[in-house]
């Protein structure tokens, strides 16, 4: 099994993934190439031994033994600790290991100084054939990792020919051996052939690594659309069952009142009020609903006309003074003489949101409306004596469906803020928010001014902005 299942990379980091995919495959090739060298090395350290004994045999049989136990060692301890590890500490391990794999390289290129000119031609053959075979397998393994390929073949082949020399240098009386000139263009056309092998096996693990990028990518895209149709879901459900809910208590309440007005006919001055006051909540809810729909959708169209502040703010008294008074409060404006270039409907609903919000939410004292003119554009504030809320909260409040833990009121589909973040994300405009538990609390969207505009042009905008519902 390969070593990395970490997710595709991103652009930056892909260098990096692709060579740590080339470690690994290195890595879960290591134990079956080691196995064949080890029986090379086994042939040829016994042949050494028997045909050719002495010191040098000696010497390169230990050598060649120790280097082999490095490898097995490095290999247990990347099984044991580094096969899940991150890549950064993957590609670390490579750096170092690359070292010793040179070394391996230089030891079997050193073995015809054991055997050439020193046994028999049927052995030596035999030799000369098992030195290259292992050069072939390794060169074989490591052509996953292009460049230690090419750091093998290039310490091998030239350790060959050094090997090759310093026998003839010992060996004056054979200097101008015809055999020895041959053995040397043979190493050179072996060196083509191992090279070609690293290029031919390389472009077989490039393809299949970059085959298994694209199915990790295809993987994660299909795990995303799960996610993403699970999510959507779960929000289907949490959708309906809110929405029943909120739309069953102010419809449960017409009915009552209704059928109480049937019965009495005489309390029409108290039960009026209250089906109009459910009335309202019904349609506030539908609005809500719409809203979110149509900016889940991309259906609201910005429509910019010149908007004077002072109307607007006007004109958004009028419609929530009579809820405020219903409950006892004051609903304050502070208009200011300004005048914007902005959508007014979607305006107007940004505003109407927070205002129905601050309402529902303060049970004493009052509302403030107010618009301040600040430097390069207008900071339209609604603030409340309402409950207010934690700092923990602040984060959430903008969220599709979240309601305050410790509002003490189920009214509205927890949709207000969303839609308020969504439509001001629209216009481009900046919501912002303070507030403190029991104190209260201040929204401020924060509108950029447009050149002065005439009187009736701005009323024409604010009778636009009159034409749309709040929430």
């Amino acid at each position: 099994m390969s070593a990395i299942a970490a997710p595709a990379p991103d652009p930056a980091s892909r260098a990096e993934w692709i060579e740590a995919r080339q470690f690994a495959i290195l890595m879960d090739g290591w134990l079956p190439a080691q196995l064949a060298v080890l029986a090379l090395w086994a042939l040829l350290g016994g042949l050494l031994l028997w045909h050719a004994p002495g010191l040098p045999s000696a010497l390169w049989v230990g050598g060649s033994l120790g280097v082999i136990a490095w490898g097995w060692r490095g290999w247990r301890a990347y099984r044991q600790q580094l096969a899940w590890a991150p890549v950064a500490a993957q590609l670390a391990r490579l750096r170092r290991q690359r070292a010793g794999w040179l070394v391996q390289a230089l030891v079997w290129g050193m073995a015809p100084l054991c055997y050439a000119q020193r046994v028999s031609p049927e052995v030596e053959a035999v030799c000369w054939a098992l030195t290259l075979g292992v050069g072939v397998l390794l060169v074989s393994w490591a052509s996953a990792h292009l460049r230690l390929a090419r750091g093998f073949g290039a310490v091998f082949v030239p350790a060959l020919l050094a090997s090759l020399w310093l026998r003839l240098s010992a060996t004056p009386q054979l200097a101008d051996s015809h055999g020895l000139l041959w053995q040397a263009l043979l190493l050179l056309v072996y060196a083509g052939i191992l090279w070609r092998i690293a290029q031919g096996q390389h472009q077989r693990v490039a393809e299949s690594i970059e085959l298994s990028l694209r199915n990790t990518r295809l993987i994660e895209s299909l795990r995303e659309q799960t996610r993403v149709a699970q999510e959507a879901a779960r929000f289907r459900t949490r959708f309906l069952a809110g929405a029943a809910h909120d739309l069953k208590q102010p419809v449960n309440a017409v009915g009552l009142y209704a059928d109480w007005l049937s019965n009495e006919p005489e309390l029409v001055d108290e039960l009026a009020p209250k089906i109009l006051q459910s009335t309202v909540a019904i349609h506030s809810l539908f609005d809500s609903l719409f809203d979110w729909v149509r900016l889940d959708a991309g259906q609201y169209e910005l429509r910019e006309c010149p908007l004077a502040v002072r109307a607007l703010l006007d004109d958004l008294q009028v419609q929530f003074g009579p809820e405020a008074r219903l409950k006892g409060l004051r609903l304050r404006v502070r208009p200011a003489d300004a005048e914007l270039r902005t959508d007014p409907v979607m305006l107007r609903r940004v505003i109407g949101n927070l205002l129905a919000n601050a309402i529902r939410y303060t049970q004493r004292g009052g509302v403030l409306l107010a618009a301040r003119v600040r430097a390069g554009g207008v900071s339209l504030e609604v603030w409340d004596t309402g409950i207010g809320m934690a700092e923990s909260e602040l984060g959430q409040i903008f969220g599709e469906f979240y309601k305050v833990p410790t509002a003490g009121t189920e009214d509205g589909f927890g949709l207000g803020l969303a839609i308020v973040q969504g439509l001001a994300q629209r216009l481009g405009y900046r919501v912002t928010v303070r507030s403190r538990p029991g104190r209260g609390t201040v929204f401020r969207v924060w509108v950029p001014t447009a050149p002065a505009v005439t009187g009736p042009a701005g009323r024409a905008c604010a009778r636009s902005a009159g034409s749309g519902s709040g929430s």
